[in-house]
Parts: structure tokens; sequence; C-alpha cells
């Protein structure tokens, strides 16, 4: 399915979707890091760690590779942070080598509401000031997974306390 409603490679992107469970719980898929660990990354499960300080200024950091040569994280801080409503953070890549250096993309911002309709949540994701055109078409494809796979992941977490 696809999520993305904006042109690939516009600024921003903006992805939306339909999901059958309360705004508390599509909240929670958003900053319980078992739940993220779920449905986040280049495929479900694939997650080395996920950490989340929810509290504005706090940081989150999402670790996807992991080897001997480098890690690969996505990371930023806490903006606004309304549960069962919104959340906006800053969002960027950074690649730490085992040689003691690092890169770190330009920080980008991404908003989430999340908005009750009939017995589920309807979500809005907008990501900003994404830089150019390739890391545009690139976001809406991740998002794009991501939004499939939490589809997928939610039914599981219902009976999940959160």
């Amino acid at each position: 399915m696809d999520f993305v409603t904006s042109e690939p490679g516009s600024d921003p992107i903006i992805v939306q979707g339909y999901f059958a469970v309360s705004p508390d719980k599509m909240f929670a898929a958003w900053t319980d890091p078992d739940i993220v660990m779920q449905w986040f990354g280049p495929a479900p499960n694939s997650l080395h760690s996920a950490t989340i300080d929810l509290r504005q200024g706090g940081s989150w950091r999402f670790l996807e590779t992991m080897d001997a040569d480098k890690t690969i994280a996505f990371e930023g801080r806490y903006i606004a942070i309304e549960p069962g409503k919104r959340l906006r953070f800053t969002w960027s890549k950074v690649v730490a080598y085992a040689v003691g250096t690092s890169d770190a993309t330009p920080a980008s911002e991404v908003e989430v509401i999340f908005t009750a309709q009939g017995r589920g949540t309807f979500v809005q994701l907008v990501h900003s000031a994404l830089g150019n055109e390739d890391t545009s078409r690139n976001f809406c494809r991740g998002w794009n997974f991501g939004f499939n796979t939490m589809a997928a992941v939610l039914p599981l977490t219902a009976g999940v306390s959160m």
C-alpha cells in the first residue's frame, strides 16, 4: 500500500494512513522502544536497539547497523510531545566509524499527528527540511515501508498493555 501522498522528491513529504488502533496505542508505536523495534528499519525487527527519552528536549536513537567497521543510527531530539495527539522531533542519520570519526546528515524535522477517527487513528507524518530531491525520495520509500510494516505489526500489539 502506498501511504505517501506528496510527490516523490518534494519537501516536505507527507505520509498518511489509517490504523485500526486507538490514538494512545498509535502514539505508543512511536514512543515505546519495544514496539518501535518491531516496525522501524529496513526490515521488520531489524534494529539493533531503540532508545527513547520521551520528554521535550529528550533524545531518541535507533541503531540500524552495527559491524566491526561502523555503526549507522538515526537520532534526534523531541521538540514537542502531546501524548496520543502529536510528536515533533529532529532527525539525523549518523555513521560512526571504528577509527573514531563520524558523519551526520543535517537535521531535518518530523511531525506526526494522531487523530481519532471511528475506532482507529488517522496518522499524518510531515517530514521537512530534507535538503535535496534524492534525500526526499529515499525518505518516501523508507516511510512508506515503515507504515506498511507498522500496519502489519500493530494488530499484534493490540493485547499488549500500553
